[in-house]
């Protein structure tokens, strides 16, 4: 038996009791009986003391408290002890009386119930209801952790905690060893230092709990605590549903629904147990006709009783792990009201304010319904619904319907109610998607330093609002004289702002644009076209160049050192960096350059190399240039060697 037990349950034990304790003559004339304890758990003595207040007509001339125990659940209420109580206050028919138990944890732990028992002229009175207490050391439970710090449905969650005891008032709590502690699954015991851990997959708040000593017959007092909530992904749901009762039926004929409710898992479908399903059935407004839970494979099965024909929607409940589902298989069809065939609901994803376009037919007992009013529907919720459009039907009871107050994702569905309101009709309920225009706000192309181009601006819904996600934009260019357009590269749009930014090099004149080409949620959007003019390439120079020193022994070095500036547009001049740098020597006599060396400029433009001096010649350095930068030569410098 747990801890947990409720009190009426216990003192309706103990009152099973009373017909074993009382003998069979004895008369229970004294009704007026109120039975309590004090009784603290943290003192040292662990005394308990028994109060008896009572009224009769005649004298009470003796009280006495039974003490009772039941070793386990279901199991008889014995008597372990007998406590005489002494007049305390009042008078012998109408007073108090008093007396005192030790209680003895060790031989009579947990659950003990006290029944007082009074005796006048007219015989001995049980009292039926008596008090109990719990006699256990008192528990705690400390550092409660869980873990990790985010979880779903797959992930196996960690409870871990210690559980500390005080036995007395002035001791201090310590660790309570071999423990029992209880979770969703199965108890664990403690440790020596009272540490406890147990894993297993969350399903509910429960999954936190951890429940030191629930047995109601130990010497632990119960214990208990949450552990800290981690962050949990829900997972989407496949719920499936089939009307089993074939259709049509008569009105209040009983109507089967099955199904089952799975998660989306890690790795595949998991059913999804104790979870709530209802039914509804939208005939003029959604009206829940039944309600049950999932099974622990995740099946369910629901009944009603048909009254109205209608499309029928079962929904699943959301919980912490999994999100809501929402199955529709079908309509309701009562006996004897019109119905709608051959339905199409279109398109879905429908563009922003583009038209939703509803055909069908409507008939009575497969009799055409012409001239008749047919209503398109539309409930952003699929519970609140409002009239779109109408239209009349054909001589052949067909209708086509169009709508566009298409500005948010819904529900719609097509309604004929009769002239005299005594018939109606529903089609199934569609959900409709809506592509959500967008608008390529705040575009630039702009012009940068080493003939770079930014191309620049953001991506926003059509009424200005973020889109809450990254979405792709395509950048591209068409140079001055060219009809084709290609792509440069892809960027990506901020989620929380819209923003994007991509930097390119170019040395043509032309036109640069963007594009974000949709997805099953936003429509394409281009921005404007951009006409950026391009400065031309870099101009270079050898601002500064030598080879020294001249003359110089034979073998001792010569170092070639230079700085290679760049322009651009007649701007001031500024460093080189990381261009290659080739060195060539010419003998003195000879007519065919030798290279002697690549030496790459620094950050700051400047090369320097050193060689071993063999002959008289000419040392020169040449930059060949490269796509931004025009070539250029530093000239010679002769050197003697001597």
């Amino acid at each position: 038996m747990r801890r947990t037990r409720p009190l009426a349950v216990l003192t309706a034990l103990i009152v099973a009791v009373t017909t074993f304790l009382v003998p069979a003559t004895a008369r229970a004339d004294v009704t007026d009986v109120n039975v309590s304890v004090a009784f603290d758990r943290l003192s040292a003595d662990r005394v308990a003391t028994v109060s008896v207040e009572a009224k009769y007509e005649t004298e009470i001339t003796e009280a006495k408290a039974i003490v009772v125990r039941q070793t386990e659940e279901g199991g008889a209420w014995t008597p372990i002890a007998t406590v005489p109580l002494a007049l305390t206050d009042g008078s012998a028919t109408d007073g108090t009386w008093q007396g005192e138990y030790q209680t003895d944890i060790e031989a009579h732990p947990g659950a003990t119930g006290f029944l007082a028992e009074l005796t006048t002229a007219d015989g001995v009175t049980r009292d039926p209801n008596g008090h109990y207490i719990d006699n256990c050391y008192q528990l705690s439970m400390v550092d409660l952790t869980s873990s990790p710090a985010a979880i779903d449905a797959d992930t196996p969650l960690t409870i871990a905690g210690r559980v500390l005891v005080q036995k007395t008032r002035d001791a201090a709590p310590e660790p309570a060893a071999d423990i029992p502690v209880w979770n969703t699954s199965s108890p664990v015991r403690t440790g020596e230092d009272g540490s406890f851990s147990f894993t297993h997959l969350y399903t509910h708040w429960t999954s936190l709990q951890a429940q030191a000593s629930w047995d109601w017959y130990d010497q632990w007092c119960e214990a208990g605590d949450f552990a800290p909530s981690p962050e949990i992904t829900r997972q989407t749901v496949e719920l499936s549903a089939e009307i089993v009762t074939p259709q049509p039926v008569k009105a209040g004929d009983e109507v089967t629904v099955e199904g089952r409710l799975q998660r989306n898992g890690a790795n595949g479908l998991v059913p999804v147990a104790n979870v709530w399903i209802a039914a509804y059935v939208t005939s003029s407004e959604k009206e829940g006709v039944g309600e049950t839970y999932t099974k622990p494979d995740g099946t369910y099965r629901l009944t009603f009783a048909a009254e109205k024909s209608g499309p029928l929607t079962v929904q699943s409940d959301e919980r912490d792990i999994v999100w809501s589902g929402t199955a529709a298989p079908g309509q309701i069809t009562v006996e004897g009201d019109p119905q709608f065939s051959e339905v199409e609901i279109t398109p879905s994803p429908v563009d922003y304010e583009q038209p939703v376009r509803a055909t069908g037919l409507l008939a009575d007992a497969g009799t055409p319904i012409a001239d008749a009013t047919v209503w398109l529907l539309f409930s952003p919720d699929g519970q609140n619904w409002q009239k779109m459009q109408n239209a009349r039907t054909t001589a052949d009871g067909r209708f086509d319907l169009q709508s566009t107050e298409t500005t948010q994702d819904g529900y719609w569905r097509v309604w004929y109610e009769s002239a005299d309101g005594t018939a109606t009709a529903s089609s199934d309920v569609r959900q409709v998607k809506v592509r959500f225009g967008t608008l390529l706000d705040d575009y630039k192309a702009e012009v940068g330093p080493g003939a770079t181009v930014t191309v620049k601006g953001t991506l926003l819904r059509q009424d200005g609002s973020g889109l809450g996600r990254e979405l792709p934009i395509h950048i591209y260019f068409m140079a001055e004289g060219s009809s084709t357009w290609e792509l440069q590269g892809t960027t990506a749009s901020s989620a929380g702002t819209g923003t994007f930014s991509k930097q390119f090099t170019s040395y043509q004149d032309g036109y640069w644009t963007a594009a974000f080409w949709g997805d099953d949620e936003y429509t394409r959007s281009n921005a404007p076209i951009a006409h950026v003019d391009v400065p031309g390439q870099y101009t270079t120079e050898f601002a500064e160049y030598g080879a020294s020193p001249t003359p110089v022994d034979a073998g001792e070095p010569i170092t070639v050192k230079g700085l290679l500036t760049r322009t651009i547009g007649g701007g001031a001049a500024e460093p080189a960096p990381g261009k290659p740098v080739y060195v060539y020597f010419l003998p003195a006599g000879a007519t065919e350059w030798k290279h002697m060396e690549v030496v790459p400029t620094g950050a700051d433009g400047r090369f320097e190399k050193a060689f071993a001096a063999e002959e008289d010649g000419y040392w020169t350095a040449w930059f060949f240039g490269d796509e931004g930068h025009l070539s250029v030569n530093s000239g010679s410098k002769h050197v003697d060697v001597k």
